[in-house]
């Protein structure tokens, strides 16, 4: 063979093989290759961690009208802290106060009404008790006279009573012949100095009577003054209307009582220590009743509020730690303290989320402002 031919047949040889061993090293490393990759895939699927976005939250108080009316001041500014009992702000209502003014004139003239009224029944009072005294005099006068003419009669009546007393007995005392003598001719001719006694002393008895009579209406008489006396303040009140315009003052005095209570609820003062937020009104804004204007934040106790998918729901459970990123990068941990008993729909999310309340654990958490949003991620 020749030379030529032979070095060719040896250079394409050579060649042959060059490939066949290029080939088997490029199907290792592409196995090599494949083999990493699922391994990377699995050891990044083992080491990932997936976050949940939550939001900074603190029990709060809401700040609502009370009244219609209208934003007059306002005395704190929004992130002030604030202590229980401190003016937010004051309410003005027209009406309330055109009320609070009639029923205060109102007031003002009842007063005056009734220390008129008050001083008239006074002098009216006076001389009725002037005229019933002179009254009662008079009855005591007549009635001492009446006793002085009883006492005399009563003396003269027994007076007579001793003389007849003494007459009998001489008569008694007498002999059986001058007894039998006044049994006869006394009969038919009846002694006048007996009789004429007899008829003085009934005449004085009689006379002690009627006295005693009129005594006892005199005493009668003075027993009325004095009840008539005793009622007279209360009829003479009633007489002048004093009754009725106390009646009136009291019940203006509750109403005006009421309306300063309204008056009060257009003071609006914080009923906890807080931290301001934002105002939904401003100065001269109506409100109507029951309308939010301000919210106080208790940023003392804050927590998370976290939107967990309900599928991802079983990795979270009462006590569960998490870990928190706040914004700067600030790391934070918290606990798992509530769930939610309900699922809801949200914008932005595929499926029904679960809201979990998460308290701090651990060191402080940083002042941010109420509603930052942040990264929750559950503790390896």
């Amino acid at each position: 063979m020749p030379s030529e031919l032979l070095d060719d047949y040896q250079v394409q040889n050579d060649l042959h093989e060059h490939s066949s061993s290029f080939g088997l090293r490029a199907l290792i490393i592409l196995m090599l290759a494949l083999a990493g990759g699922i391994w990377c895939s699995q050891w990044v699927k083992g080491v990932r961690v997936e976050t949940y976005i939550g939001s900074l939250q603190a029990p709060k108080t809401i700040i609502t009208a009370k009244n219609d009316a209208v934003i007059q001041e306002i005395y704190v500014t929004e992130g002030q802290a604030i202590s229980s009992g401190e003016r937010i702000l004051s309410l003005f209502d027209h009406s309330l106060d055109r009320s609070w003014n009639r029923k205060q004139q109102e007031l003002i003239t009842l007063e005056a009404e009734l220390e008129q009224s008050k001083a008239k029944s006074e002098v009216e009072l006076a001389l009725r008790n002037k005229d019933i005294e002179s009254e009662v005099f008079n009855a005591k006068l007549k009635s001492s006279q009446y006793l002085k003419e009883q006492y005399i009669h009563q003396i003269t009546n027994l007076a007579w009573q001793d003389f007849l007393q003494d007459y009998n007995s001489v008569s008694s005392n007498g002999s059986k012949e001058e007894v039998f003598r006044s049994l006869v001719y006394e009969s038919r001719l009846p002694d006048e100095n007996r009789i004429t006694a007899m008829l003085r002393q009934e005449s004085a008895r009689n006379s002690a009577e009627v006295f005693a009579a009129r005594v006892k209406l005199c005493e009668e008489q003075m027993e009325e003054l004095k009840a008539i006396q005793k009622k007279l303040p209360k009829q003479i009140r009633l007489a002048m209307g004093v009754e009725v315009i106390m009646n009136r003052l009291d019940r203006v005095k509750s109403e005006l009582k009421n309306l300063e209570s309204q008056r009060d609820a257009l003071q609006l003062n914080a009923d906890r220590f807080g931290i301001v937020g934002i105002f939904k009104k401003e100065i001269g804004d109506s409100v109507q009743k029951g309308t939010p204007i301000v919210e106080l934040f208790d940023k003392e106790r804050p927590f998370l509020l976290v939107d967990v998918p309900s599928r991802k729901l079983s990795l979270f459970k009462e006590g569960t730690e998490v870990k928190i990123v706040f914004s700067g990068n600030i790391k934070g941990k918290g606990t798992v303290s509530k769930i939610s008993e309900q699922a809801v729909s949200k914008p932005g999310f595929r499926e029904s989320v679960v809201m979990v309340y998460i308290e701090p654990s651990g060191r402080l958490w940083p002042d941010l402002p109420m509603g930052s949003t942040v990264d929750v991620s559950l503790a390896k």
